[in-house]
């Protein structure tokens, strides 16, 4: 590297000296030739200074020495062809080069938001490129070996200064625009533009790509795709936030992700076109990972397979996600868990077999595949294919659906003092290998999907959510029982936690060693109010104020006790009389 650099180096000093060799020999031709457009351009601008400072400041006057600087530099183009001899039209060329760029620059500058660091990237780079234009026509002047270096050196320096002022008017641009289309679109192109401008100058610099009509049409025509792509994400991203409202929250991050993933490969499709990218296809696809008659995986469709794994997977949390906004518009709570799981599982499965083709998987290599897997399913892996299984069978037989209430054997709740021989609560998801339930504690259990297929579930919500809870009450013998019925059916009918249709019914179900026991009946819509000991509990305080109010005893138990042996009886010294007895 250092060899490269002293022979850079030593060369371009070279064509410094043989520069200052032609000017010697002929100074008073040099001189003319320097006075015609440089002392020409000076001039005219001393006079519109002169006639036109006060105007200094503003657009035309800017404009105008924009124009006479193009006009000088043409001018210069025009003798140092006529007159090649004439080696000091060169360096009047760079200079004038550097002077068109920075009147250029000065027209646009005020309107772009740039650093201290961009302006003086921006500075560096005119000086660059007009030193590398002034060696690089000293070298095609003289034939030297190193002309493509130079020429390299005045593309990057021009490629720098065109990449600032492009993310200038962009930034510009974001900060001036009110919100609405037009900034929403370059906001979501604005970076895909760029990388595309990126590869495009980087292969006009390294000679890959050569500016021309033909590559204007084009780049025209990929900049419209792009920017036409992206309104109608936009458009469809605004059709979606009136349609769903609040629930659009939960779309949108996913779409964005499915329609930049997508606009990757639109941006690659574009390059293609370009550059014809079948060189580096064919080279990647012979970089072999596992080659074998049946299985060839390379280096290309490895990148591949992640890409349509990692697209179609956004796709499918985007659908998921439009699935439960659209039934949740409708209250339909029960069916937007179901089929969100259900969509979800689906997606995934045909995501990870779309992936696997694109390795290089086929169904021929499948075949064998499943046959060892299924002999190693049946040793290793056989509970999880079980439960992977069980979650689709969930799904589709629609025995049990995310938002039910069931009951399964089990305890969920030893540490926070519950003690229960099942599990209650409400079914919150349906995943690949597990069903989370909510119990009424607020304690979230993750049950293998087997055991809701081979054991026994209680569905309290399976085809109608309407139950009937009994509660049971015990009052003494001395109580009327017409009386306790109609003050247990007008605590029930006032609760409002008991649905008036059915009506609730009182069942006079036994007479009890020490109380007539009796059954309340009520009516409730168990997914509004699936915590039946809250109900209980509610309805026995009212029934315990309204049994006091009227006198109906709440018994303790009672036993007879009697004895067959005599039983003495003492007598305190508070006066009562004493006596004995056989038997009571």
């Amino acid at each position: 590297m250092d060899d490269r650099f002293l022979s850079l180096f030593s060369e371009t000093m070279a064509l410094l000296k043989l520069f200052l060799l032609d000017l010697g020999q002929n100074p008073l031709t040099e001189l003319t030739y320097t006075l015609i457009p440089g002392g020409a351009y000076l001039l005219f601008i001393a006079v519109i200074r002169t006639f036109l400072g006060k105007f200094r400041k503003t657009f035309g006057f800017k404009f105008l020495g924009f124009v006479v600087a193009m006009l000088f530099y043409g001018l210069t183009l025009s003798l140092s062809s006529k007159v090649p001899q004439a080696v000091i039209l060169l360096l009047l060329k760079a200079v004038f080069y550097v002077e068109v760029l920075r009147l250029l620059f000065r027209i646009v500058s005020p309107s772009l938001k740039l650093g201290v660091f961009s302006l003086l990237l921006i500075r560096l780079s005119l000086i660059m490129g007009g030193g590398f234009l002034f060696v690089q026509d000293l070298a095609v002047k003289v034939g030297s070996p190193l002309l493509e270096i130079y020429n390299l050196g005045f593309k990057l320096s021009s490629a720098l200064l065109l990449t600032i002022v492009l993310v200038g008017i962009y930034r510009s641009l974001l900060i001036e625009l009110k919100e609405g289309l037009i900034k929403r679109v370059l906001r979501r192109s604005g970076p895909l533009l760029l990388l595309l401008y990126a590869v495009v100058t980087l292969g006009w610099v390294f000679g890959t790509v050569k500016l021309s009509q033909g590559l204007v049409v084009k780049l025209a025509l990929m900049v419209g795709i792009l920017i036409g792509y992206f309104s109608l994400q936009v458009y469809l991203l605004s059709l979606l936030e009136r349609r769903f409202g609040d629930r659009f929250s939960i779309l949108r991050e996913p779409l964005r992700k499915f329609f930049m993933l997508f606009a990757l490969f639109i941006v690659y499709r574009e390059l293609d076109l370009l550059f014809t990218l079948d060189a580096i296809r064919s080279f990647l696809g012979k970089l072999y990972v596992i080659n074998t008659e049946l299985v060839k995986i390379s280096l290309l469709s490895i990148v591949e397979s992640i890409y349509v794994f990692v697209l179609l997977w956004t796709l499918t949390v985007f659908l998921k996600n439009l699935v439960y906004a659209y039934y949740m518009g409708k209250e339909r709570e029960i069916e937007a868990g179901s089929f969100r799981a259900l969509v979800s599982n689906v997606g995934v499965l045909l995501a990870f077999t779309i992936a696997l083709i694109q390795l290089g998987i086929t169904w021929k290599v499948m075949v064998p595949l499943a046959g060892a897997l299924g002999i190693g399913l049946g040793f290793g892996l056989q509970t999880i294919f079980n439960n992977y299984v069980s979650g689709f069978i969930l799904l589709l037989s629609k025995n049990i659906k995310v938002g039910d209430l069931v009951e399964i054997e089990g305890s969920a709740g030893y540490a926070i003092g519950r003690k229960s021989d099942t599990i209650f609560g409400k079914v919150v998801n349906i995943s690949i290998l597990t069903t989370v339930i909510r119990t009424n504690d607020n304690v979230e259990v993750a049950i293998p999907n087997s055991e809701f297929i081979s054991g026994r579930i209680v569905n309290y919500s399976l085809s109608d959510p309407y139950i009937r809870v009994r509660i049971p009450f015990g009052v003494s013998y001395s109580s009327d029982p017409d009386k306790v019925r109609e003050i247990l059916l007008r605590v029930a009918r006032e609760s409002p936690l008991v649905l008036k249709e059915p009506p609730p019914k009182v069942w006079f179900y036994e007479m009890g060693d020490s109380a007539l026991i009796f059954y309340l009946l009520v009516w409730v819509d168990i997914r509004k109010f699936w915590r039946m000991r809250s109900l209980r509990s509610e309805l026995y305080f009212r029934a315990w104020k309204e049994l006091k109010k009227e006198g109906i005893e709440i018994p303790f138990p009672q036993r007879d006790v009697w004895f067959k042996n005599p039983l003495k009886v003492e007598i305190d010294e508070r006066g009562v009389s004493e006596g004995s007895s056989e038997g009571s």
